[in-house]
């Protein structure tokens, strides 16, 4: 594993850090899951202008497969991608909807894996965050704000809903 993608790797595994040391009440929890994904943007807009492009996502992406592919076998399982976390399900568990989190996770997993043999390939996860970058891309420039992506980007969505339904 290269030296970039060690590090982005060990950058995204602190992201959990800050959100539960911030989380205090449930209704705190609520805005932390947001934390996360606004952190999770922070950690691709490189260049702190508040927006990213595809090639920042998929910069992101290729870390975050390296990290979620603990056998280092070039393929993600499920057991393997629910693994990977960047704080989403401490903040689920705190507020009792890790049922409803797991539920999002196996669906993204679903959706990414095309051709449904229950492994993730680089190539699957590449094309559905390509996907995913496009569904969120509202006004269709190429880029995405910090808004576009918490709110439309469909890991994202599905995270939230699942977290807190409510918001």
């Amino acid at each position: 594993m290269n030296s970039i993608v060690s590090s982005s790797v060990f950058a995204l595994s602190l992201i959990a850090l800050p959100v539960a040391a911030q989380a205090q009440d449930a209704s705190d929890l609520g805005i932390e899951g947001r934390y996360v994904g606004e952190t999770i943007f922070d950690s691709m807009d490189l260049t702190g202008k508040g927006i990213v492009h595809m090639g920042d996502v998929q910069q992101f992406r290729a870390s975050v497969f390296v990290g979620m592919d603990s056998d280092e076998n070039q393929k993600v399982t499920y057991e393997e991608f629910a693994q990977w976390d960047p704080g989403f399900l401490y903040v689920a568990e705190q507020l009792g909807r890790k049922d409803a989190y797991t539920t999002a996770s196996k669906i993204i997993f679903a959706v990414w894996d095309r051709n449904g043999n229950g492994i993730l390939t680089d190539r699957e996860m590449r094309n559905a965050m390509s996907s995913d970058f496009r569904r969120a891309d509202l006004d269709d420039d190429a880029l995405l704000t910090k808004q576009e992506f918490i709110s439309g980007f469909p890991i994202m969505v599905a995270m939230r809903a699942a977290i807190r339904p409510d918001l």
